[in-house]
């Protein structure tokens, strides 16, 4: 797994995560995700769209991030998700859990932003 950080502002990041997202890869992540988290942070956009897997402990990983974001209404946008993984999402009912977004929408909602 890869994860790219970017656009990054006080109050606005985009997470890029591309590749599997296994038990393996939850450390580097809560490490690179961690300090997003943060009383200035108002925004984190996940994209999805590179992400070719995700096993329990990679879904985990975005249900902790997401607690976390909520905690401080830090509003976590997940788009450009692929087809399978949404499917997983919908099979666990996360999909009405997470904030997900279509991209086009995103796109409307921050026209300032390369997504």
């Amino acid at each position: 797994m890869d994860i790219t950080i970017s656009n990054q502002t006080d109050d606005m990041a985009i997470v890029s995560i591309s590749g599997k997202f296994t038990i393996e890869d939850v450390h580097p992540f809560k490490d690179k995700t961690g300090p997003l988290i943060k009383d200035t942070m108002k925004t984190i956009l996940m994209n999805l769209g590179e992400m070719e897997y995700i096993d329990s402990s990679g879904i985990g990983a975005l249900i902790l991030l997401t607690n976390s974001s909520k905690n401080l209404n830090i509003d976590l946008i997940i788009y450009n998700i692929q087809k399978e993984i949404m499917n997983v999402f919908k099979i666990a009912y996360l999909d009405k859990f997470f904030h997900i977004v279509p991209a086009a929408e995103l796109k409307k909602a921050f026209p300032d932003i390369h997504l």
